[in-house]
């Protein structure tokens, strides 16, 4: 059995945790698991297409596209501060003349990459549902590659605005858990001005291969793990906390929202 990852904030990190979580959930399947790193989703998705991947780590956009083209479908959801569910934020430094979405006009943007949700599509989806004309609003669009990177380009002012993901405590107060700059050692040097969302977490999805009763015994492998030394790896790997079995609805708010850009699928090449 093989599975798959696809780029990572720290793609070190990821080559030295996957093994150890691919040995003990083949320690619990009675196979062996072997890790496999890709260096685009698109790559990933491709392996999956090809039938060289059982198991990926699937961001929800590309665990969107791979379950709409019926390729491989969302087996785990990741709980992350408790919670199955997150935000995308458009944000500025606390001293931008920016203020609010209507200050939007010939600005410019880091995203983090075409395919991320909170660092770009649930965003501007959102402008657009509330009537912002992206032509008008951003003059130059940077995809940086990582949540870090959008965050830095902010701090140093290379770009006005920039998307990230956010984990609220209250989502009435906007008090914020964690989030892009958070976990890159910022603090209080953003005010945020505009969130989207929910969005739902990233996915352990399941090749269409995979009889159900496979799927029934990885889904235990990966509950067994939680209580296991190894979930550290898997903490660090996934930046979860556990997993939950994915329901129906999990990618059901993403799709409606996505629809608003008509954006195609990156495996069919049809709306998403």
């Amino acid at each position: 059995m093989r599975f798959g990852v696809g780029p990572s904030t720290d793609p070190a990190a990821a080559r030295a945790n996957l093994p150890v979580v691919c040995r003990a959930l083949g320690y619990w399947l009675g196979t062996t698991v072997s890790p496999a790193y890709f260096d685009s989703h698109i790559a990933m998705t491709r392996a999956l297409t090809e039938s060289r991947l059982e198991l990926a780590w699937t961001p929800p956009i590309v665990s969107m596209d791979c379950d709409a083209a019926g390729i491989a479908h969302p087996m785990l959801a990741m709980v992350r501060q408790d919670e199955t569910s997150y935000y995308s934020v458009l944000f500025v430094r606390k001293d931008s003349p920016i203020k609010s979405i209507a200050d939007l006009s010939s600005v410019k943007a880091a995203w983090v990459d075409p395919q991320s949700a909170a660092g770009y599509l649930v965003c501007v989806a959102n402008l657009r549902a509330r009537g912002v004309s992206l032509s008008r609003a951003f003059r130059e669009n940077r995809f940086v590659g990582s949540h870090g990177q959008v965050v830095r380009a902010v701090h140093s002012r290379e770009v006005d605005v920039g998307a990230t993901f956010a984990h609220f405590e209250s989502i009435e107060t906007r008090v914020i858990s964690s989030s892009g700059w958070t976990e890159a050692g910022f603090h209080d040097d953003f005010r945020i001005l505009f969130v989207s969302g929910p969005i739902p977490t990233d996915t352990i999805s399941a090749h269409r291969g995979l009889s159900s009763e496979h799927v029934r015994a990885c889904v235990s492998a990966f509950q067994w793990l939680t209580d296991r030394p190894e979930f550290e790896a898997a903490r660090k790997l996934f930046a979860c906390r556990s997993f939950e079995p994915c329901t129906a609805t999990h990618l059901r708010g993403l799709r409606k929202l996505v629809r608003l850009l008509d954006r195609p699928s990156q495996i069919t090449g049809k709306p998403a």
